[in-house]
Parts: structure tokens; sequence; C-alpha cells
């Protein structure tokens, strides 16, 4: 690996109250998302979409943002400062996400989903392209900066269902609208510190480098693995919250079944090294593919 470029006088200089400033943005980045993905299938359910339907305007999203994350996380690596990209994506997300009030119609929605996720999607890595220079730059942790993403996600899960229990699922778009006005007020004090010295997560010039790796045959087996498994995964995240709906389960139950979830994430990452560290990758993949087996054939018991 070439090594980085030296650093400019300014990018030696660290913004006050950096990791305060990135582990906000970390909190406020990852509310929308608490939202979203579990009430978002209410939401359109609510408004008489059907189970195809449903599926298209969750699934098409993800489709058109492999094609424009790359473009815009290396558009934010060109800019003066990846801070002003970021500010201005999310004042697009907050923008776009308005689009939810006006009348659901199926190409409404599905317009609006297509649009907001070209701005949404972006969000993450660019943070973390922030957080990493300063771990580069200043020796910050980047574990406290992130976990505050993972604490408002779970914070949302469980505020999200307590209100929806109270309000309805007509709720969603009015939660997830505040939730980017947080964001955009928070982003606006992101740390300036200019060009990156390496190319941000997901960017279109870090995915060109490592084109040639991607034919890797072991790399191409891991993928449809991984793929494979995640796939059944994706349609949980879809569909989930309307099962335990239809079974009576209440909102507020089933954000505490999402924050569960959660906290079970948190608790492997937590002991996945010194439980799994002396397995091979592919004795783990035979693992997760079982337990997803596993856990389909259990779940409508």
């Amino acid at each position: 690996m070439s090594s980085l470029p030296p650093l400019s006088p300014e990018q030696l200089v660290k913004p006050r109250h950096f990791e305060l400033r990135m582990g906000l943005i970390f909190f406020t980045l990852f509310v929308p998302l608490g939202i979203h993905l579990p009430y978002f299938p209410l939401w359109l359910q609510a408004n008489g979409f059907d189970a195809e339907q449903i599926a298209i305007i969750l699934a098409a999203p993800m489709f058109l943002r492999v094609v424009t994350t790359p473009l815009l996380t290396a558009l934010a690596d060109r800019a003066s400062d990846r801070a002003h990209v970021y500010v201005v994506l999310t004042a697009a997300s907050l923008a776009l996400s308005a689009g939810y009030f006006l009348t659901p119609t199926y190409a409404m929605v599905l317009a609006v989903s297509l649009a907001l996720t070209v701005a949404w999607t972006p969000h993450s890595p660019i943070a973390d392209s922030l957080a990493l220079s300063g771990v580069r730059r200043f020796g910050s942790n980047y574990a406290n900066m992130r976990k505050w993403g993972s604490i408002s996600y779970l914070c949302a899960n469980l505020a999200g269902g307590f209100i929806l229990s109270a309000t309805g699922a007509q709720a969603v778009p009015v939660i997830i609208f505040v939730a980017f006005g947080a964001a955009l007020v928070v982003a606006l004090t992101a740390p300036r510190l200019g060009r990156p010295r390496r190319a941000s997560p997901l960017s279109a010039a870090d995915i060109q480098q490592s084109a040639p790796k991607l034919l890797n045959g072991y790399f191409l087996y891991f993928s449809v693995g991984v793929g494979v498994i995640t796939a059944s995964h994706a349609f949980f995240y879809g569909f989930v919250s309307i099962y335990w709906k239809s079974i009576g389960i209440g909102d507020s139950v089933v954000g505490l079944l999402w924050g569960w979830g959660v906290l079970a994430e948190i608790a492997m990452f937590m002991i996945f090294t010194r439980v799994f560290g002396s397995f091979s990758v592919v004795s783990i993949m035979v693992m997760a593919g079982i337990g997803a087996i596993v856990r389909w054939i259990a779940f409508p018991l």
C-alpha cells in the first residue's frame, strides 16, 4: 500500500471538540434509519399498498444506490471539504423526505424513495470518512464516536414504537422529516478537515483501485455466500413489522423487538473475536447459513 501524502499545516490542527461533534453527527445520522427501516413498511401498508408494491418501493432504491453512492462519495473526496457535501446531501434529504407528505400514490412514493436514496445513502460513508481522518490525524477513537450511531438507532426503534402506538402509522413521515431536520442542524457543525488523503469508503475511486481484487475466486465465493444469507435478512427487514402487526403485536412491542435485535447485534460484536476468532472464514459462513435456516424454521412457531 502506498504511503499517504503529508498533512498540510492546516490539516494538522485538530478542530475543537472533534469527537463530540462527530458523535453528534453519528447520533443524528442513524435516527431517520431507525424509524424508516422498521416502520416505513407499516406506513406503506396503512396507505393501501400491497405486498408487491411494498417490495418494489423498498428494493428499487437499493439497486439505484449501488451506482449513485460511489459517485457522490467520490465527489465528496474532490470537494474542498467533505463536510460541505455532507451538509448539502442532508439538506437535500430533508427536502426530499417532505415528498412523503404529498398524496401517497404508488408512483409518487416510489419516485420520492428513489430520489431520497440518492441523497441519503452517502451520509454514512462520508461521516465515516471524516471520523477516520480524525483517527489517522489526531489519534481519535473511532468506536467511541461511532457507538452513538448504534445508541441512536436503538433509541429510534424504541421511541418510534411508542409514538406510533399513540398516533398510528401516519406519523412515520413526520418523524423522518423531523429527524432529518435535526441531522441538518448538526451537519452544520461538522468538522472541516479539507480534502482526504485516502478515498472515502464506497467511493468510485476506491472501488476502481480495488477492481482487480473483485475478480478473485475466493472473494466471489465469499460474496455470493454472504449475499444469499443477507438476502433472507432483507426480506425480514421489509416485512417483519407487517407480519408482527398481522398476528396482533402492538407498535410499542414491535419497537422493543427491533431494539432487542440491535442489542443482540452489539453483543455479537463484543464476543465475536473471542468466540469465533479461531474459526476459518468458511466455517463461520457455514455456521451463519445454518443459523439463518434455523431462524426461519423457528420464526413462525
